[in-house]
């Protein structure tokens, strides 16, 4: 399924606005939010986690230590 959103590449340093409004072929006219997988990951307690901040910190000690 495809949909007809455009992608916008933003800078490291600048944020993505919280809240956009979007076209998707399938919905029509929705408002998509964006959130921090990093603070949505340990949102959850419900077992779930998100790979990308385990690795960062995972770099992260092994940089220190050496």
């Amino acid at each position: 399924m495809e949909s007809s959103t455009s992608s916008i590449s933003m800078t490291a340093s600048s944020n993505p606005p919280s809240k956009r409004l979007l076209f998707d072929r399938r919905y029509g006219w929705v408002i998509d939010e964006w959130k921090d997988p990093s603070e949505e990951a340990l949102a959850g307690g419900r077992g779930m986690f998100c790979v990308l901040p385990l690795a960062k910190s995972l770099i992260k000690m092994a940089s220190q230590s050496v």
